[in-house]
């Protein structure tokens, strides 16, 4: 079996908010309040997810805070006939090498639905338009499981909305998510905020609530994409992972105290790890038997937060 490093712990990792609003579409905030409110709070990038309408500018980047350029897109008249609603999140990049690109405010017209071809096609001319792809907040939008299993090339799915689950108890995707990876499909996830409003700052808000840590080569909108793309990332609403890598047939983990190390694995069991007088665990190995489907690792705080793990394929390795 190979070894594979996905995080490394000496390496440098940029913590980002991929989809938040502004008044540019629903949200209560301008633009540069929002943007101060993630940079003032110690992120490294984010994106203005507004929608229907494109960000792409590098007007506010500097040498520690960029703005990634994207959007989010709707399908919602699809609520009436199927009692979904479609999000798709779009983020720029570079390497799908459009000569269709969308400019800065930019509007996107949403599709009439027909039927699930419909949302294909947006996604298809999102990818057209040079945008690596997301399936936003799968719960809150009631998506069937199957319909975003049939549903192809979009790299990754919500696994964590914060706005949805504090306003409606919805926010969480991961079902959807292990669904799709148990019938084959190698799809990473994402946890982000989705703020549009309220105040910014108290102990419980919409914001600073989800976010990825990416290990990228530089704070650089095409560097972050080709991370993500690879995996090169976990998702958060509280833990860090420092470390996770596969090494002499172990898959390990390095995180931040948490009260659970789980291994989650498919079609076989997996392992919790813990301290039976409730201590912090900060490190934990499975050995990779090499018939997994897939392997990922939720790091479990005192509080109930979680870090996720990208999942890792065994038969990659062999």
């Amino acid at each position: 079996m190979k070894s594979m490093i996905y995080l490394d712990g000496q390496k440098r990792k940029y913590k980002g908010n991929l989809h938040t609003h502004s008044t540019r579409s629903d949200g209560q905030y301008a633009p540069e309040v929002v943007m101060k409110a993630y940079k003032d709070k110690g992120y490294d990038f984010m994106c203005l997810s507004d929608h229907e309408i494109y960000f792409k500018s590098d007007a506010y980047d500097d040498d520690r805070f960029i703005m990634l350029d994207g959007y989010e897109m709707a399908c919602e008249m699809s609520w009436q006939k199927t009692g979904q609603q479609y999000h798709i999140h779009g983020l720029l990049d570079r390497s799908l090498q459009s000569n269709s690109e969308f400019e800065h405010d930019e509007e996107h017209a949403k599709p009439d639905y027909a039927s699930l071809d419909t949302i294909q096609s947006l996604i298809d001319e999102m990818r057209d338009k040079g945008n690596l792809t997301i399936m936003n907040h799968p719960e809150w939008s009631r998506n069937k499981a199957e319909d975003l299993l049939s549903l192809q090339g979009y790299f990754a799915v919500e696994i964590y909305n914060h706005q949805s689950e504090l306003d409606e108890a919805v926010g969480y995707g991961v079902r959807h998510w292990d669904y799709l990876l148990k019938n084959g499909r190698k799809v990473f996830g994402i946890a982000a905020d989705d703020s549009h409003g309220g105040e910014i700052d108290t102990a419980i808000s919409e914001f600073f609530g989800g976010w990825v840590s990416v290990e990228a080569e530089k704070l650089e909108q095409q560097s972050i994409i080709d991370s993500l793309k690879s995996g090169h990332y976990y998702s958060s609403n509280g833990p860090e992972i420092y470390d996770f890598r596969v090494e002499d047939g172990f898959l390990r983990i390095e995180c931040s105290p948490v009260k659970f190390i789980k291994f989650i694995t498919h079609p076989y069991n997996g392992r919790a790890l813990y301290h039976k007088d409730a201590s912090p665990i900060s490190q934990g190995s499975y050995r990779v038997e090499g018939r997994e489907q897939y392997i990922r690792v939720e790091c479990v705080d005192f509080e109930g937060n979680v870090a996720w793990s990208n999942p890792i394929f065994p038969a990659d390795l062999r």
